[in-house]
């Protein structure tokens, strides 16, 4: 697995982007009034336009983030599916995502220099990926988007990149309906995350993201 790692922290890191976002002209007061209520009777989806996050355009912000998302991703899956597949009861998957997981994020940033990953989501279960403000705001426009395209955001001296999950048939075995979920993976969940928000989930639906953020 280290070597893993090792190959990916080799790889060329050939991007550099910049964005100046112009100024946007300020709104008459009624139409400010308008807009608030929108956002308020609605989930707050943040458009390009909004002072709260900065959206960025440029192609090349997306390819610089998702070539470390895919570098993650790319030692992260094969790790959970080799334990969906060696147990049909679910409970190596439970404990892999539990213990190794947050360790293989860990592991990849530390031999990353310049960029970090990490997974959030609306309805996470590890408190340590609990989103930010800008995680939410940015997490509430691709579930009501659903896409699943990246996005890119200005956070000042850095980007930060989502990568939006969707919510896949074999991730419902620990994230779906709780009537359908093992009662063994269920009293696991429980005993490790008290405050567990994860479940619930449909096929399809936007499950949460991967983000990645680096060095303007």
């Amino acid at each position: 697995m280290k070597n893993r790692f090792y190959t990916l922290a080799l790889a060329p890191l050939l991007f550099v982007a910049c964005n100046t976002p112009e100024a946007s002209t300020p709104a008459p007061v009624a139409q400010k009034v308008e807009a608030t209520t929108t956002i308020m009777e609605t989930q707050p989806v943040v458009t390009s336009n909004t002072n709260v996050v900065k959206y960025v355009s440029k192609p090349i912000v997306i390819e610089q983030g998702m070539l470390h998302i895919d570098g993650f991703m790319g030692t992260l899956k094969p790790t959970l599916n080799s334990a969906l597949k060696q147990d049909k009861t679910q409970e190596i998957a439970m404990g892999a995502c539990t213990s190794m997981a947050m360790q293989m994020t860990n592991d990849y940033n530390n031999i990353s220099p310049n960029a970090k990953v990490k997974r959030t989501a609306l309805k996470y279960r590890n408190p340590a990926n609990k989103p930010d403000s800008t995680d939410k705001n940015v997490m509430y426009r691709l579930q009501a988007v659903n896409d699943g395209k990246p996005v890119a955001v200005d956070m000042g001296g850095t980007y930060r990149v989502y990568k939006p999950l969707k919510m896949k048939q074999k991730c419902l075995l620990c994230h779906g309906d709780t009537t359908q979920i093992s009662p063994k993976v269920q009293k696991m969940t429980q005993a490790k995350y008290p405050h567990d928000l994860a479940t619930g989930f449909k096929l399809g639906e936007f499950r949460g993201t991967v983000v990645s953020e680096f060095q303007k």
